[in-house]
């Protein structure tokens, strides 16, 4: 023990300063290491939760005394990682109010003196808060909230009110609906509740935009809207084809394509009506019809007016048979249709009549109603002079793999740069290497010398420094030096 505190006041400031720096960072070192092996590893128990929702779970996890971490703003709930199984599923078997809607467990502990009236609006939270749960379903779809305005029905009173139903959508950030998928939402809601039709059911986005259009109106901005809507429609399936065939062809991006459509948006009725012949009647014939009703009248001379002839007439009541037919020519039909098509890689004219070709029957091209299809590659939009001059200047020369040609004038400046970045981060590493090694050799601790090691210091010296003498006779044995 003695010894250790006679090193310790031997050695100087700077050392013991050292040592107390190195110690406590030990220290300090052994401790995070031990709190980081022996805390509890938090994992996801469920994220992008909505503020409603994590303030039902989280106030349930305080109820069943389970330790959480919130992170993300609150959108996201940490349980420890043994405990997330158990706990999910016993939060998914609580029924909580998730998505601020409820569904028919509204009903699980319905008090038995409830009124008409609450069991009406009850009945009514819990359609919506089912219809709410299935929309949520789709993949598209973030939040969602179903109203349903049902009118009172009674008795003695007749509902003259149709039933509607508006839905409003929040979309996942990038995410959009399709036409079809908005025309689903509104046939999922017409087929759950009773006496709503599709037509009848109104869909918004988070914006307040409707997604659905009225099927018949009288404003020309909702006709012209939904006219627009079909070109567009017409248009991007169409331009889906070409894009597949094309990057299917020349890879991804290798190949623009746009389609322009023009509709026929008028709808037509033709009634035609015609004569039917009676069975019997050759085809050619004369259509007469079927006699339903025959009479005949005798007429005789009397003295009175003899100059009347006497005879008989005949009188018959035909059916005639009618047909009518009415042919009803649906508006949307293709009146023409142009298609252009860019490639980036240089094609020969012949690969451009193939190609045409393709593109030609991916969209059902036809002739006769004037439709036009254009191909072109980019080469051919370069100005001819510049792109025959290169090859005139310069001889043709073999095809040379990228590790074989010789470097241009980039590559060598880049490669210059980056030796000279290199010699001067070595000769940077080579004096600082330099500076630590004086400092530690300046700042090395000098061992003390006591009393009698001093003296026989200082008599080495002096027989280093004193010139040898010449040996005496009769001395002793030479090597003896006289002082």
């Amino acid at each position: 023990m003695t010894s250790i505190v006679e090193t310790w006041e031997q050695l100087p400031a700077r050392a013991r300063i050292g040592m107390l720096a190195g110690a406590l960072l030990i220290i300090a070192l052994v401790t995070a290491v031990g709190i980081w092996a022996y805390r509890a590893d938090y994992q996801v128990l469920f994220s992008d939760v909505a503020p409603a929702d994590a303030a039902a779970m989280t106030s349930e996890l305080d109820r069943l005394k389970t330790p959480y971490q919130l992170t993300d703003g609150g959108n996201t709930i940490l349980v420890p990682k043994d405990l997330v199984y158990k706990t999910r599923l016993k939060l998914m078997g609580k029924e909580l109010p998730l998505h601020g809607a409820v569904g028919f467990e509204v009903f699980n502990n319905a008090d038995f003196g409830m009124t008409e009236f609450v069991q009406k609006v009850n009945y009514l939270r819990a359609i919506q808060g089912e219809l709410t749960r299935t929309i949520l379903s789709i993949e598209e779809i973030q939040a969602a909230r179903v109203h349903l305005a049902l009118p009172e029905q009674s008795l003695f009173k007749t509902a003259v009110a149709k039933p509607k139903a508006s839905v409003t959508l929040t979309t996942k950030p990038g995410k959009v609906l399709a036409s079809q998928q908005i025309a689903g939402i509104q046939r999922l809601v017409a087929a759950s509740v009773a006496d709503i039709v599709s037509s009848d059911v109104t869909v918004l986005d988070q914006h307040g935009v409707a997604l659905t259009r009225v099927a018949q109106s009288d404003g020309g901005l909702d006709l012209g809207l939904s006219q627009l809507d079909s070109k567009r429609g017409t248009e991007d399936y169409l331009v889906k084809k070409v894009t597949e065939v094309l990057d299917r062809t020349f890879g991804a991006g290798q190949a623009v394509a746009s389609v322009d459509v023009l509709l026929n948006l008028d709808q037509s009725k033709v009634t035609t009506e015609e004569v039917l012949p009676a069975k019997g009647i050759a085809p050619d014939g004369i259509a007469t019809g079927v006699v339903v009703h025959e009479r005949q009248v005798n007429t005789d001379s009397t003295a009175s007016a003899p100059a009347k002839p006497s005879g008989s007439t005949v009188e018959s009541d035909y059916q005639v048979g009618r047909r009518v037919e009415q042919t009803v020519t649906a508006a949307g039909t293709v009146k023409r249709m142009t298609i252009a098509v860019l490639v980036k890689q240089p094609l020969s004219d012949a690969q451009l009549d193939k190609l045409k070709e393709v593109v030609t029957l991916a969209v059902g091209f036809n002739s006769q109603r004037g439709d036009a299809v254009v191909v072109y590659a980019m080469d051919q939009f370069a100005n001819p002079a510049a792109a025959k001059a290169p090859a005139a200047a310069s001889p043709e020369l073999p095809d040379l793999p990228s590790a074989m040609a010789p470097p241009g004038p980039v590559t060598a400046r880049m490669s210059s740069t980056v030796i000279t970045m290199l010699a001067a981060l070595a000769g940077l590493g080579v004096v600082l290497l330099l500076y630590l090694f004086l400092r530690a050799r300046r700042h090395a601790p000098v061992a003390r010398l006591d009393a009698a090691q001093r003296a026989r210091l200082l008599e080495d010296v002096r027989q280093w420094i004193t010139p040898a003498a010449e040996p005496v006779a009769g001395a002793s044995a030479p090597g003896v030096v006289r002082k």
